[in-house]
């Protein structure tokens, strides 16, 4: 008769590594996508900022809420594009994704004729 008394222990600790990875890479990929939504209702807000022409508020709630705001206007439509930077946690991860991981939202805006 073989003693396995042992055996549950090691194979624990052969699967705790992977485990531990893979709920990191859980938690990243949730702040993501977390974060991503919270981009598009700063989106919403800088875009009334941008369509009333309250520059002050809006550079206000861009530097308050740690953003990075461009647009890009042509005799059409006009763009506006929020962006942020995530810090990627988990060991590995950050070989496939870029660190830190940029998180990006844009509108189009339609121009009217004046």
């Amino acid at each position: 008769m073989k003693k396995t008394s042992g055996q549950a222990l090691v194979e624990f600790v052969m699967i705790l590594p992977v485990f531990l990875l893979l709920v990191l890479a859980a938690i990243d990929f949730g702040t993501i996508i977390y974060e991503k939504y919270h981009l598009q209702n700063d989106l919403d807000i800088i875009k009334e900022f941008y369509e009333n022409k309250q520059e002050q508020q809006l550079n206000r709630y861009v530097s308050e809420n740690g953003l990075e705001f461009t647009f890009e206007e042509t005799e059409v439509y006009t763009k506006l594009i929020v962006s942020k930077n995530i810090s990627i946690t988990t060991p590995g991860l950050n070989r496939i994704l870029p660190h830190p991981y940029l998180v990006e939202e844009s509108v189009t805006i339609l121009r009217e004729n004046e």
